[in-house]
């Protein structure tokens, strides 16, 4: 079965203000804020070896992205 439908580049228009993006995150990084996940990283990782230079410098926000 083919698909006869074809869409244009511009067709999908999100024009609501209230859309968020990944909205079933906030609550998770509230809660991790709140917990303090941030400090914990910053206290127990440290990448001594990065495979790239940029990788190890300041890593708990990079991290906190997982």
């Amino acid at each position: 079965m083919k698909v006869a439908h074809r869409f244009a580049p511009g067709a999908a228009v999100f024009d609501d203000g209230n859309l968020v993006s990944c909205a079933r995150l906030v609550p998770v990084m509230t809660l991790a804020e709140q917990t303090g996940l941030m400090r914990l990283l910053a206290d127990k990782v440290q990448i001594t070896a990065p495979r790239i230079t940029s990788g190890s410098a300041n890593p708990a926000p990079k991290l906190r992205t997982l």
